[in-house]
């Protein structure tokens, strides 16, 4: 009898001490990250600061297996952000910048409860990635979600005119997007080995497409500048030179992981992928 109600009390306090750690993580949240990254669905994309919650978190679970590795990397991240770390999408970074240290504003111990809440409940079971619009139904003929699909396509258009690419990436598939979009997707049925080649694939893609943005970002931005002024135009064309193998640099990123991924994915899941 004493040992059933020592077991009971054990429980309870178990139960107790994990609402404790879930409340102190959301409340945490709330106090030292809402102010950028939302947990809701956006809806204008165009106002984000910083990328929501759900899609940070649904990219950190595809990069690490398990709770303990997410967490030590969310707090190793926010603390130390370089763009080699990054789980996101190159374009997000240069949508949004670099996350700026959070020394200064949170604690290693604050940021354990923090990430823990944020792996325990993020992304919810029902999300399918940003793209997708707020609808149950998914067939809403509203003002309002008319309105919102008009800002969408205005906010992706915008983030498009910049491109690493000498081809424009709509007439090549994005299969790192594509794949995500469809990693749990039954369906697609992607096997544990080939998830682990795609991640390898992913994070071989995104480290060379992150180091080479920035750069072709820049130089793109110089001759737009220097073209404009007098100056000796064999320097600008030598810009143009330098430009153009950095461009085809990424491009031959991009021609390879469409190789690559489409060399781990079977014949079907290909046909699905590029039916989506």
């Amino acid at each position: 009898m004493k040992f059933t109600q020592a077991l009971i009390s054990m429980s309870l306090l178990f139960s107790v001490s994990t609402l404790q750690a879930f409340d102190k993580g959301e409340d945490l949240f709330n106090v030292k990250c809402s102010a950028c990254h939302i947990k809701t669905r956006p809806s204008d994309p165009s106002q984000l600061v910083a990328p929501p919650l759900m899609g940070v978190m649904r990219h950190t679970k595809m990069q690490y297996n398990t709770k303990e590795e997410a967490v030590n990397f969310i707090v190793n991240y926010a603390l130390n952000p370089q763009r080699d770390k990054a789980v996101c999408m190159p374009h997000t970074i240069e949508r949004f910048g670099l996350m700026p240290s959070q020394k200064e504003n949170v604690s290693e111990d604050e940021l354990r409860y923090i990430a823990a809440w944020m792996y325990d409940n993020y992304p919810p079971s029902n999300f399918n990635g940003m793209g997708k619009n707020n609808c149950k139904s998914g067939s809403c003929n509203s003002n309002k979600c008319s309105s919102n699909k008009k800002k969408n396509k205005m906010a992706k258009k915008k983030s498009r005119k910049f491109s690493p690419f000498l081809i424009n990436s709509k007439d090549m598939p994005h299969m790192t997007s594509l794949v995500k979009k469809n990693w749990d997707n039954k369906k697609f049925n992607l096997s544990s080995e080939q998830k682990k080649l795609l991640l390898e694939i992913r994070k071989r893609t995104m480290k060379s497409v992150m180091d080479l943005s920035p750069r072709i970002k820049k130089l793109e931005n110089e001759i737009k500048v220097i073209t404009m002024r007098d100056e000796d135009k064999k320097n600008i064309f030598m810009m143009v030179d330098q430009l153009s193998k950095l461009k085809a640099e990424a491009t031959k990123t991009h021609i390879q992981c469409i190789t690559d991924t489409m060399n781990v994915l079977t014949k079907e899941q290909v046909k699905f992928l590029l039916k989506k």
